[in-house]
Formats: structure tokens, C-alpha cells, sequence
């Protein structure tokens, strides 16, 4: 687990809860209470920032929700499909 020859950090502890979260309760759930929470704050939040007209603001959320959503999404269905990061 420990890779001293590159210096990112990393983030095990993340794979690990959303690993043991899909194993015992499943993918649907991690969708309604991991997913779905996520996107509902921060659709919350590009609101926001629409009815303030701070279009430097809406396109940093944009571009941190991509991110964000789609490593979620994308590590819930490889955890989901039986890939696993460390075996």
C-alpha cells in the first residue's frame, strides 16, 4: 500500500468505505445515499450562484462536480463489477 516513488497522496480510506458500502448494502443504495445527496447540494449550490450572477463561481462548482460525480460514479461500478484497487 505504500508506494514511496510517487509523492500524490493517497486517498485509500475513500476506496475502503465506498468498497465495504456497496459489498453490504449495493450499488442502488450507494446511488440514493452516496450519489444523490452529492448532486442535490450541488445543483443546491449552482443555484445559488445563478440567482447571484457569480458565473466565476457557477463554473468552478460545474467543473468540481464532474470531478467529483464522475470518480464516484465511476469507483461504485468498477467496486461494483469486482475490480478492486488493492487485492
Amino acid at each position: 500500500m505504500n508506494d514511496n516513488s510517487s509523492l500524490a497522496p493517497r486517498f485509500v480510506i475513500f476506496h475502503y468505505l465506498i468498497e465495504w458500502f456497496i459489498e453490504n448494502f449495493g450499488l442502488v443504495f450507494y446511488f440514493a445515499l452516496i450519489i444523490l445527496p452529492t448532486l442535490i447540494l450541488s445543483i443546491y449550490t449552482l443555484r445559488r450562484s445563478i440567482k447571484a450572477r457569480e458565473w466565476d463561481r457557477f463554473l468552478m462548482i460545474c467543473i468540481f462536480m464532474l470531478i467529483v460525480m464522475g470518480g464516484l460514479i465511476g469507483l461504485g461500478f468498477d467496486i461494483h463489477n469486482g475490480y478492486r484497487m488493492f487485492p
